[in-house]
């Protein structure tokens, strides 16, 4: 299996002047390190297994928070490893409205010589919006700034969509995407594109839960990069759900131009969710927009990135208010 993937990594770098391309370690994932959920469920543009929507979702595919329903913000905090400590934090919300749903994240990274990253902030805005019945579709402005290696600056814009077929024979909750990111300029860009996070990003995939009952559930992803075709990138990402409380992330990531240098890790990511109903009191603020019971979701995962360089991250997700599960109001005259 490991020949094969480096056969194909020989291929894919044969299509193109791959030698101007080089990015930093992790340097395509810059916007997935800062949140356990998004560096443990495959980074799936389809919105993963067994969907779990946040604002930091819209950094992969801005279509992704058009399907949530209820105001969401989000906290990460990850730790990285080596021989000197580097860090990543990222917050953000996401707000639905009766026109489009809207939301944004902010993320910092200090990044002490582990992976080549710097220092930077980085913020991205989204929004997105369900056209028919199934389809959605988003787009996103991102802007950066690095302090550390280059004192260059990001200004992008993001596009993508996501369909959702429902269940498909025993495929349940079936879901196909596909976002371009990383339109525009990047961090450390010449005219080759040598910039991070890869300009012009195309990311295709699919997730779907294979099993569904009221105690187990089982969910799969599959993920296609090509960052400007210089470089191929798969993702896979695994999700338990027990009893609609716990829920167990594992993914693998296959990146070709790292593997071709020896710097591909062979070792799954291993993260877990939690479920909690929480009250958020009973203002007149919280009534009305019926808010009174809400869910958090706290959450940690561990990646090892290569060799010795290892992220541990933790964070949370609070989701205000309750899903809506019940169908629309029928009046007949």
């Amino acid at each position: 299996m490991k020949k094969l993937f480096l056969s194909m990594t020989a291929f894919v770098l044969a299509l193109s002047a791959a030698s101007a391309y080089d990015p930093p370690l992790q340097g395509e994932n810059l916007f997935y390190l800062s949140h356990p959920e998004l560096m443990t469920e495959g980074v799936s543009v389809a919105g993963g297994g067994i969907e779990s929507v946040m604002p930091a979702s819209g950094t992969i595919n801005p279509a992704l928070i058009g399907l949530e329903e209820r105001t969401s913000l989000d906290l990460g905090y990850t730790g990285m490893v080596k021989s000197k400590y580097s860090q990543a934090f990222g917050t953000g919300i996401l707000i639905p409205t009766d026109w489009a749903n809207f939301g944004g994240e902010l993320e910092f990274i200090l990044d002490e010589n582990c992976m080549g990253l710097g220092n930077s902030f980085n913020i991205k805005s989204f929004a997105a919006k369900q056209f028919m019945d199934r389809l959605y579709i988003g787009v996103g402005l991102g802007f950066g700034y690095e302090w550390k290696f280059h004192k260059d600056w990001m200004l992008t814009a993001d596009i993508g969509a996501i369909y959702n077929f429902g269940d498909i024979a025993f495929l349940k909750n079936f879901s196909v995407g596909a976002s371009t990111n990383n339109i525009g300029k990047t961090f450390a860009s010449t005219r080759d594109w040598q910039g991070y996070p890869a300009v012009m990003a195309i990311r295709v995939g699919a997730a779907a839960e294979f099993v569904r009952t009221e105690n187990f559930g089982l969910g799969l992803s599959l993920d296609v990069t090509t960052p400007l075709f210089m470089n191929l990138i798969f993702d896979s990402g695994i999700q338990f759900r027990i009893k609609d409380f716990v829920q167990i992330n594992s993914s693998w990531e296959f990146n070709s131009r790292e593997a071709a240098d020896g710097r591909n890790s062979w070792i799954p990511t291993l993260g877990v969710v939690f479920k909690f109903g929480i009250g958020m009191g009973k203002s007149d603020f919280v009534k009305k927009r019926d808010w009174s019971k809400s869910e958090l979701c706290p959450s940690a995962a561990w990646k090892n990135v290569d060799g010795d360089i290892n992220l541990i991250g933790v964070g949370a997700v609070l989701r205000l208010g309750q899903k809506d599960r019940s169908g629309p109001d029928i009046e007949m005259n």
